[in-house]
């Protein structure tokens, strides 16, 4: 763990917001901290559209832990499931909500570079 976080400027956590995946999460966070590692970040993926609250519940957790995690996420899309059957980018599929795909990823790396 310890050449990983230290093998990089921010160690992106990916994490979708179920039960099962959180807690994976908070097990990969405590092996960070023993290791003294606080460059990294949780991007919430997989976030299932509304009226489903997970990804709000799994935000207001995270956040109330005083995790670091990222502002925007990626929502679950199929956009994504096509364009890697496809073997292409998101912005390369003819997909209606691929536009919106793409720019979640553009709004995580804007919050990157800041």
């Amino acid at each position: 763990m310890r050449s990983l976080a230290n093998g990089c400027d921010l160690l992106i956590i990916p994490t979708t917001p179920d039960a099962m995946a959180i807690d994976a999460l908070l097990l990969t966070i405590e092996a960070l901290r023993k290791v003294k590692a606080d460059n990294y970040k949780i991007l919430l993926t997989v976030v299932p559209p509304k009226p489903n609250r997970d990804g709000e519940d799994a935000r207001q957790m995270l956040v109330g832990n005083n995790l670091p995690v990222f502002q925007g996420e990626i929502k679950r899309l199929i956009a994504f499931q096509k364009a890697s059957l496809a073997g292409v980018p998101v912005y390369e599929i003819k997909e209606p909500r691929s536009d919106a795909a793409w720019k979640a990823y553009q709004s995580i790396g804007r919050e990157i570079i800041k």
